[in-house]
């Protein structure tokens, strides 16, 4: 079978893309501060690095509401302490292509937000500092989840707020139903058993049990649910083709029984797209999400009151728990330990959680959440809701595994397109997980 060339067709664009960004994008300062106002030489404000040093530069991606409260929260640091700033932000997209570029002249700021998605891929070229020295997360986290964030023993980036992936349903479309909602702590089984009983209460065209089996990371959390090894795990590649066959069976049967939507519901799913996202024009009962994104499907669908339950469970727990948000410090900066005290204030200060609010998700201080949680609207509480669902007692979660290594990105977007070539009926279980298998040896070999 020819291999398809996606990947380098890819890589030919963002290079270009790249070279485009380095020369158009210009940082902006915060407004400086009247010397005259400032603190003595030598002396330090609470808050106030502690190395003095007068100007950091940040960079992040986000929407214009967390640019907005950003910048504010910047300025209110530099009222506080003196320092300054030297701003630089951007979409999604923008982020990922100036990143690269950055990090391969070693001009990367001395703050930067960093994603679970990309942060090993930072830490093995060299471009993160270990904050290990610097800030103690327990001050933020229990130890459990403080292991997640270690990579070989050191801290490359500090959570910025509490995220993890659920399951969202109506209430109020279940009760309309007649359908008995899901129990919290359910295993696949229990999951499975519910689907098959709601859908004797499911008019046509109505699915109980969402289906994005052509995507990594949901292949990726079945098998942690069932105690398996990370598939993508820096250059290894420890795919099963037992599991995966498995897998892709499950949801075949259950497409099969009507469980689960059709291949055209599926492959025409546009997240948040009130037409094509099949929770919000209502085909199916269920949809995985993030406590992140809960609060825009409540905002989209006013009306209904929401619930959620944990990932199905296994063996090996539910879904992840964790922040994948962070801010990290170059390994190039001469401020690294200012660029530390920086971060501890920016989620430990109440002022400035107040102007954060959910702008990077739930804050990680308690203190900070209980301090906004007051002026929160209806929607923005959700995410709370889910996260609380997802850590209860009953419930065993697990860390993010779902990052895609660089070795590994044409791996991923062949994964999304023979999962599809399954769903229609032009390749088989088997097929699929030996072409899968035979293509991720290649990418591990290649990259050792």
């Amino acid at each position: 079978m020819r291999k398809k060339q996606i990947g380098q067709k890819v890589a030919v664009a963002l290079f270009a893309a790249m070279l485009a960004l380095s020369g158009c994008s210009k940082p902006v300062d915060s407004p400086k501060q009247d010397p005259g106002a400032q603190s003595s030489p030598g002396a330090k404000t609470e808050g106030q690095p502690s190395g003095g040093a007068s100007n950091l530069s940040i960079f992040w991606w986000g929407s214009d509401s967390r640019h907005e409260a950003t910048q504010k929260v910047l300025d209110l640091y530099s009222q506080d302490t003196g320092v300054t700033f030297d701003v630089e932000f951007t979409g999604w997209d923008g982020y990922w292509q100036k990143l690269p570029v950055l990090a391969a002249s070693k001009e990367v700021p001395d703050v930067l937000q960093m994603d679970a998605a990309y942060i090993e891929q930072y830490v093995d070229n060299g471009t993160l500092a270990d904050l290990s020295p610097y800030i103690d997360l327990a001050e933020f986290v229990g130890e459990d989840e403080k292991q997640n964030y270690l990579i070989d023993g050191k801290l490359y980036g500090i959570p910025l707020s509490r995220n993890g992936q659920g399951v969202v349903f109506s209430k109020t479309r279940l009760a309309q139903l007649g359908i008995e909602e899901p129990k919290n702590g359910w295993t696949w089984e229990e999951m499975i058993a519910w689907g098959r009983e709601a859908k004797k209460k499911c008019p046509d065209g109505v699915y109980p049990l969402w289906d994005m089996c052509n995507w990594y990371q949901y292949y990726q959390e079945y098998v942690q649910s069932h105690g398996g090894e990370k598939t993508l795990a820096g250059n290894e590649f420890n795919f099963n083709k037992e599991t995966y066959k498995e897998y892709m069976q499950l949801y075949l049967d259950l497409v099969e029984e009507g469980v689960c939507p059709p291949p055209e519901v599926i492959l025409s799913f546009v997240e948040y797209d009130p037409m094509n996202d099949y929770f919000l024009n209502g085909k199916v009962l269920t949809r995985s999400i993030s406590v992140g994104s809960v609060m825009t499907i409540g905002k989209m669908l006013p009306d209904d009151e929401l619930g959620g339950v944990c990932l199905p469970q296994g063996e090996g727990g539910s879904g992840w728990v964790q922040s994948t948000i962070f801010f990290s410090v170059s390994a190039q900066s001469e401020h690294i330990q200012e660029a530390a005290d920086f971060i501890k204030w920016f989620l430990s200060d109440v002022e400035a959680g107040k102007i954060l609010k959910t702008t990077r998700g739930l804050p990680l201080s308690d203190e900070v959440y209980g301090s906004i949680e007051p002026d929160l609207d209806t929607y923005e509480k959700l995410n709370m809701m889910l996260y609380k669902i997802i850590t209860a007692d009953e419930v065993n979660p697990t860390p993010y595994w779902s990052d895609v290594p660089p070795a590994f990105s044409t791996w991923n977007t062949e994964f999304k397109s023979t999962g599809e070539a399954v769903m229609i009926g032009d390749m088989s279980v088997e097929d699929a997980a030996e072409y899968l298998y035979s293509l991720g040896a290649e990418a591990a070999a290649e990259a050792k």
